[in-house]
């Protein structure tokens, strides 16, 4: 049997969603070793562009604490009756690179497309909202997960192109 053009549209739209990750975990991969940046604080964390990116270099030590703190993240936003923080998770996803990054540590990619305008993207603020009684515990395991030296870096995205299919 021939395979039809829409398998290999879709194959092709599948080849392109690969590339975008990997350009943008080797791009957070570069970007953390030419920039020293402190260890995340947690202040309002919003973003001021359509899409945005969270570079989260985790130490080895602390990926379970890291894993741990996104899952009740997952959690609390599952939960939430807020309309404005029930839109921002709709396009928010957390990804795992493959390959290590500097000095040893783990990088966790956080894109959001499409940013919800004007919202706080705080990990704390929106656990502490869910889980008020956890929420100090939660902090010092989150901060505790990042990599010495390194920590979270907030990058607003602009789109330059979009590629299309031809029809």
């Amino acid at each position: 049997m021939k395979p039809s053009v829409l398998n290999f549209a879709l194959k092709r739209r599948s080849a392109w969603g690969g590339i975008i990750v990997l350009v943008a975990v080797l791009f957070g991969v570069f970007l953390g070793m030419g920039i020293s940046s402190a260890i995340a604080t947690q202040t309002a964390r919003s973003f001021e562009s359509m899409s945005g990116m969270v570079l989260n270099y985790v130490s080895s030590s602390g990926v379970a604490d890291f894993e741990l703190v996104m899952a009740r993240l997952s959690e609390a936003l599952a939960k939430t009756e807020d309309t404005q923080r029930r839109q921002q998770a709709v396009g928010w996803r957390v990804y795992r690179a493959q390959e290590t990054g500097p000095n040893g540590s783990v990088l966790f990619v956080s894109f959001i497309d499409p940013v919800v305008a004007g919202a706080d993207y705080s990990v704390t603020q929106i656990i502490s909202e869910m889980f008020p009684s956890e929420v100090q515990t939660l902090y010092e395991t989150f901060m505790r997960a990042f990599a010495p030296g390194n920590g979270q870096i907030i990058v607003n995205l602009d789109l330059v192109q979009e590629f299309q299919l031809a029809q």
